[in-house]
């Protein structure tokens, strides 16, 4: 049951005289202002239910039908599916949402960072106890009492049972932390002009102070920043995949614009993947090997027939368009990868 039309013709939000239920300026239907309570109830399942119609029925066609959704867009069949960009933001979102909290890289390096700080605690408090029992003068009564209650003081601290990489690090992931050490020292010693210039001492140069910092929660801090920036990254990527669109089709058939639709299509789909593969990996994780090379062949295959359906060439065209663009649009993601790992550890 429909609400009643209000008696004046004025339109509420804009004031345009309303010839029938709807606005002609503003689109407002020209209803009375209060509602019934089961009127409420009913127009929010309504929008509800729309929403969810429409969110399904184009995640249902963005995977089992590549290309489709493209191609009915650039048609100007729109009204049932949810607009590009929102589907990119909210499988985006949804993506690294789900990345970020099957990440506890947060808990892990506050916990490593705590045990150090406890550990150079200990430390120093012990150096401090082992100094003054040096001091002790032998053969005193009272030096052999304060003998004993620094040993017992010290062994109480229980330094051998904690881990001495927590303050001497061995090895932090793939980082030979002696390594960087003695190469910093070697370069120090040497004349300004015989030390070596480069990628290679800048880029030991600030392994070494990371780490030194942030002990051995410099490899989850790393992971986390980069985690932080693939978002970013991603975003700027993307219109950059429209303009490899642009070199590998006709310019005057296609417009700039109908290769960012194809890319933001493209991209929500491998958002979803990803998401897909991440959950596997979470529960069987003794197969992601397999399941990242399968996860690869996967993209590359819903790229190929996404191109073959939204651009209308043939299949063999399509594959060597669809590799070509994967092998380019690869060295540019891992080049971006590279650059924010970078601007992480600074």
């Amino acid at each position: 049951m429909k609400q009643h039309l209000r008696h004046e013709p004025n339109c509420l939000n804009c004031g345009t005289i309303v010839q029938e239920r709807y606005c002609s300026h503003c689109g407002q239907e020209n209803t009375e202002v209060k509602e019934s309570f089961n009127h409420l109830v009913r127009h929010f399942f309504e929008d509800v239910t729309h929403y969810d119609s429409k969110f399904f029925i184009t995640i249902k066609d963005l995977i089992f039908k590549p290309g489709f959704l493209t191609k009915e867009y650039l048609s100007g069949r729109r009204a049932s599916y949810l607009h590009p960009i929102r589907l990119y933001v909210f499988t985006s979102f949804l993506y690294f949402l789900a990345a970020f909290a099957f990440s506890h890289n947060n808990e892990k390096r506050e916990e490593a960072v705590r045990e150090r700080m406890v550990y150079i605690a200990k430390k120093e408090i012990a150096d401090s106890l082992n100094q003054m029992l040096e001091e002790t003068t032998t053969g005193n009564k009272v030096d052999s009492i304060k003998k004993v209650v620094l040993s017992n003081t010290m062994s109480r601290l229980k330094l051998d049972s904690i881990r001495a990489a927590e303050i001497e690090f061995q090895l932090i992931g793939n980082i030979d932390y002696k390594m960087l050490k003695a190469y910093d020292s070697a370069q120090h010693a040497l004349p300004e002009s015989q030390r070596e210039k480069g990628i290679k001492p800048w880029l030991y140069g600030h392994w070494l102070a990371t780490i030194e910092e942030h002990g051995e929660a410099v490899v989850n801090l790393l992971v986390e920043k980069t985690q932080h920036a693939i978002p970013k990254l991603m975003f700027l990527l993307l219109p950059l995949f429209a303009l490899f669109l642009k070199l590998f089709y006709d310019r005057k058939k296609y417009y700039y614009a109908d290769h960012a639709i194809f890319s933001l299509h493209f991209h929500s789909a491998v958002f979803l993947f990803f998401l897909l593969f991440n959950l596997i990996n979470k529960v069987l994780p003794s197969l992601e090997v397999f399941t990242t090379i399968l996860e690869l062949i996967l993209v590359i295959v819903f790229l190929v027939i996404a191109l073959k359906n939204t651009y209308q060439q043939k299949t063999a065209v399509s594959i060597w368009k669809g590799l070509g663009l994967s092998l380019l649009y690869g060295v540019f993601i891992v080049a971006g990868f590279i650059i924010t790992s970078l601007s992480a550890l600074l």
